[in-house]
């Protein structure tokens, strides 16, 4: 068999560096995100391989930077915009894909996960954790080459931690306070975006001195403009209000004394594509700036991702998870820094402002997952790390 990594910045950049060295029989081994380079690139790791029977395996080529991009490369082949993915292949690696997933979950259906993890395995699916996570997890722990039979209960509990620990630290925003000077929140109707801006926009005012300045585009919602107006009013901000982007720069040359302008965008059914073109209408500002994407933790995976992928045409920086107080079932925050390359910056615990609000913790989210220590005195799944 062989096997090669490659570093590409989306998965299907990968598909025709894979065909070339290892034709349309090779699978995918493995993803996940990674960050190369001095400037900390998000990129993604792809392990593929292919079963070739009495051929000699070839060495795997060293990366190398493209002088189109400084994107790594395999060496020896040609960019990517020179191997064009025809149909035919692009139905065969679905199929391979698809093949790969079988066998995953056959081999599961066999009893090849540990009798020692086979309860967790089952927590992490009453937690909705994505089934290819579940899998990644397992091979993680399995890597750790570890003798499982003589570990007590709490010694794979706290293995099993700190995996979930790493996988989360991998996607947490390592800087969630952000040096824009424009931020806006994106994302469907109901996830607390108007809430969410009035906690970041508090933090701003009480704990760094900040002068905040409000700006929202929501005025299709019955009140949205009055609630952020009751929130300006309490916390002593300016706020404009516009109705279309063409009175955007207006609204943002009123609000030029401010250090920092939070906008908040209207919540729309983003399944639909014109809305998706309207927003990024409201994006292209010649200053500064950052888009956090606000999902709800009690959306149903299988939604979430419908929205992620229809938000992809939206250039999105970092990720807030709201509503961790409404749910029990904490596995679509895993899922979704498995999946994707947005940094998870904060999580929302409630409505109070600016109080129920904290940076991403990647022991909190661990263990609210797999539900251990959550009543122990002092524990992380307690404590509210403020921003």
């Amino acid at each position: 068999m062989i096997i090669k990594t490659y570093i590409v910045k989306t998965i299907a950049d990968s598909y025709p560096l894979i065909f070339q060295d290892l034709g349309t029989n090779a699978f995918i081994l493995n993803t996940k995100p990674v960050r190369v380079g001095f400037f900390r690139k998000k990129r993604v790791e792809v392990v593929a391989a292919v079963d070739i029977i009495g051929t000699k395996q070839e060495e795997q080529k060293p990366f190398v930077k493209s002088e189109a991009d400084g994107q790594p490369q395999q060496a020896g082949l040609k960019p990517r915009a020179e191997e064009p993915v025809l149909p035919d292949v692009w139905k065969e690696l679905s199929e391979v894909k698809g093949l790969l997933y079988s066998l995953l979950k056959d081999d599961a259906a066999a009893g090849t996960i540990p009798k020692q993890l086979e309860k967790w395995a089952a927590r992490l699916r009453e937690q909705e954790v994505d089934e290819e996570v579940i899998q990644y997890i397992i091979k993680k722990v399995k890597m750790k080459k570890m003798d499982l039979d003589s570990m007590s209960d709490s010694q794979i509990e706290r293995l099993l931690l700190a995996v979930l620990k790493q996988l989360f630290e991998e996607g947490i925003a390592k800087d969630p306070l952000s040096s824009a000077c424009f931020i806006t929140l994106l994302g469907p109707t109901g996830v607390g975006k108007t809430t969410t801006i009035a906690k970041l926009a508090a933090a701003r005012v009480f704990q760094q001195r900040q002068k905040v300045g409000l700006l929202t585009t929501d005025t299709f919602r019955i009140a949205a403009v009055d609630q952020l107006k009751t929130y300006a009013s309490i916390l002593h901000v300016p706020l404009e209000v516009v109705s279309d982007a063409g009175e955007l720069k207006g609204a943002m040359d009123r609000l030029k004394g401010c250090h920092i302008v939070f906008m908040d965008s209207a919540g729309r059914n983003y399944l639909e594509e014109e809305y998706i073109e309207e927003i990024n209408q409201y994006l292209r500002f010649d200053v500064p700036q950052e888009n956090y994407l606000v999902l709800s933790m009690t959306t149903r995976w299988r939604d979430m991702r419908k929205i992620v992928e229809q938000m992809k045409a939206v250039p999105v920086d970092k990720l807030i998870l709201t509503k961790w107080d409404e749910t029990s079932c904490y596995g679509v925050a895993l899922n979704m820094v498995y999946h994707y390359p947005y940094p998870l910056a904060y999580v929302s615990l409630g409505q109070g402002v600016p109080q129920d609000i904290m940076a991403a913790d990647a022991a909190f989210m661990a263990k609210k997952i797999l539900g251990v220590d959550e009543d122990e005195p002092g524990s992380s799944t307690s404590i509210k790390t403020a921003i």
